[in-house]
């Protein structure tokens, strides 16, 4: 602390933790990227990341970042952001599935899956990987839909967000005395 001629302590001005946080990640998502880009990009991840193969999201996304040129940070983290309603999900995409394609389903009983694991372990996975191409058929269908919807609802977020100046709070800050 530096002492002023009127006897008042002053300290170095600070941004907050919160400022900085909030200008390094608008400086990751907006590097090089148009709000569009940005929306398309959370769109994809959101969308890849209800894929029904549990375990493959995120090189699903980094392969539609690269092809596609999406913004990688904005991918990756709506895709992890989608893990909660990933697994519920995944069920949901091997009903649809086998309902557009007319097969029987098949049934997920905890029970009957170790029972089969120990009789027959191939005969599980067959079962099992037939049931993830019924998963993808299902996602396949809803994906597209996703997309739009979330690409809807995002592109006017980022776009508000991005005209934002990056320095408000941090000017916020200063000019609040006794910071």
């Amino acid at each position: 602390m530096t002492s002023l001629g009127d006897g008042k302590a002053s300290t170095p001005r600070r941004r907050s933790l919160r400022a900085r946080m909030s200008a390094t990640l608008r400086g990751l998502l907006h590097h090089g990227h148009t709000p569009e880009r940005i929306a398309i990009s959370v769109a994809c991840g959101v969308a890849i990341g209800l894929f029904p193969i549990f375990g493959t999201t995120t090189l699903l996304c980094i392969v539609a970042a690269v092809i596609l040129r999406l913004n990688h940070p904005a991918i990756q983290v709506s895709n992890q952001l989608m893990y909660p309603v990933q697994i519920p999900l995944i069920v949901v995409f091997v009903r649809m599935g086998e309902s557009m394609l007319g097969v029987a389903p098949i049934p997920f009983s905890a029970t009957l899956m170790v029972a089969e694991l120990r009789a027959n372990p191939g005969s599980l996975f067959q079962r099992f990987g037939t049931a993830s191409l019924h998963g993808i058929v299902g996602w396949l269908v809803v994906a597209p839909v996703v997309v739009a919807a979330t690409y809807a609802v995002a592109l006017p977020v980022v776009r508000l967000v991005s005209r934002r100046p990056a320095s408000t709070e941090a000017s916020e800050a200063a000019a609040t005395p006794g910071r």
